[in-house]
């Protein structure tokens, strides 16, 4: 298998954690879509030039984190089940990953352009932050009677969260949430977390260096 990502976008995070977590051997092939000539030739794969895209080993392509992870979850016998097989946990890990993605992840994306734009933008700056502070809210909330997102294990639920709490964590002080708090700790504990902290460390740092930072 052939993952083409970046280890600075929270989608692209998602999938590599759930392929650690399965264990999985496959080819990481980053690409920069900044860069014009990157951009181009991994259009020639995928016309989107979206990020994650699994290639697997018969030629077909997978787009987007979750149908990555439903795909290695269902053909990956090794390692951490992410997707129970009973249908209501199965329907309560698949609830919290939209939930995840809608209202955690593409709000963060907005409340980034926001922030840069913040003098012509402070009361849709401020909009995002109280919806960023809601949803957190509610994680926590959810998290006093839950070890994980979804229950004892860990799951598809917590590759989408576990990247969107790496993006708020110095901003939004994840540690004051007595139950966020303690989830973060354990999930930064977890080898397929830190080995997707580490990715991302370097990432920015090569980004500071090129940028005479």
């Amino acid at each position: 298998m052939d993952l083409y990502y970046h280890p600075l976008s929270r989608q692209s995070q998602k999938a590599l954690i759930a392929l650690y977590e399965k264990q999985a051997h496959f080819y990481p092939h980053v690409v920069d879509l900044t860069d014009p000539y990157a951009r181009r030739e991994y259009q020639r794969i995928d016309a989107s030039g979206l990020l994650p895209l699994l290639r697997i080993d018969s030629g077909e392509v997978i787009p987007d984190a979750t149908i990555i992870i439903e795909y290695i979850d269902a053909n990956i016998e090794q390692g951490t089940k992410l997707i129970p097989q009973q249908p209501q946990d199965a329907l309560q890990v698949r609830m919290y990953d939209r939930l995840s993605d809608t209202r955690l992840d593409s709000v963060i994306d907005n409340w980034v352009i926001a922030k840069r734009q913040r003098l012509s933008n402070q009361i849709k700056l401020k909009q995002l932050e109280n919806e960023l502070l809601t949803t957190l809210d509610n994680f926590d909330r959810r998290l006093a009677t839950q070890h994980w997102l979804c229950g004892d294990s860990f799951s598809l639920a917590d590759c989408a969260t576990i990247p969107c709490l790496l993006a708020l964590e110095t901003e939004f002080n994840l540690l004051d949430y007595e139950h966020i708090g303690r989830y973060w700790i354990q999930a930064k504990l977890r080898g397929a977390v830190n080995q997707v902290q580490e990715e991302v460390a370097l990432a920015l740092t090569q980004n500071n260096k090129q940028q005479g930072l």
